[in-house]
């Protein structure tokens, strides 16, 4: 028992540390008639933990730190909200941070998990994370739904190359359409971005 203190003392060090040495932005999908209630409840929760939150969408709420995407409010549009996402995180937040994580707002994430997965691996490595799905694309994607983490090259290549070339990426006029999670597995493999099995020890995803 008189071990208790002392251990969580080491555990909120051990956080802290990972929090200035690892720094993530959240990207957190959402849509107007969530801010009031998933996406304002992501902001008090777990957003608070990254080092930086914003919540993409497509309307300004004073209540939660907002992306705004000029893109048309529909499920058949994700894609477009998220290719300017990404954008505006690279142009926004690129010397800022190190990882990018893109969540819905029915998700709950354990940054501080997170972070000790993210600190065994070089932000530097055009690398990114998530549940992977082998189908549709070559290389495989990750899962949307689950969220994906992009390294600080992988969105700089995104940014960079992927976006600019409509060989590489569903760009351009009325590309706002298709599988978002898909859609961002062929773009990042066409510009040399590779996946990483998060997988535990044990076999679990994480």
């Amino acid at each position: 028992k008189g071990n208790v203190i002392p251990d969580r003392l080491g555990e909120e060090q051990n956080a802290t540390k990972l929090a200035e040495d690892v720094r993530v932005l959240c990207l957190v999908m959402t849509h107007p008639n969530n801010h009031k209630t998933k996406a304002y409840q992501v902001y008090k929760t777990w957003g608070r933990r990254c080092t930086y939150v914003e919540f993409l969408t497509t309307e300004a709420d004073p209540e939660i730190p907002t992306i705004v995407s000029p893109t048309e409010e529909h499920y058949s549009k994700i894609w477009g909200k998220t290719k300017f996402g990404f954008k505006t995180a690279y142009e926004k937040y690129y010397d800022k941070v190190d990882w990018v994580m893109k969540a819905d707002d029915d998700t709950y994430v354990i940054v501080e998990n997170l972070r000790y997965l993210l600190s065994s691996y070089n932000h530097s490595a055009p690398i990114w994370f998530g549940c992977e799905f082998k189908v549709i694309v070559k290389d495989g994607y990750m899962s949307g739904g689950a969220g994906y983490v992009l390294s600080k090259e992988a969105l700089k290549r995104f940014h960079n190359t992927a976006l600019n070339n409509a060989s590489l990426c569903h760009v351009g006029n009325n590309s706002d359409g298709g599988a978002e999670d898909a859609e961002m597995g062929k773009c990042l493999m066409n510009v040399g971005v590779k996946s990483v099995d998060a997988r535990d020890n044990f076999g679990r995803f994480r």
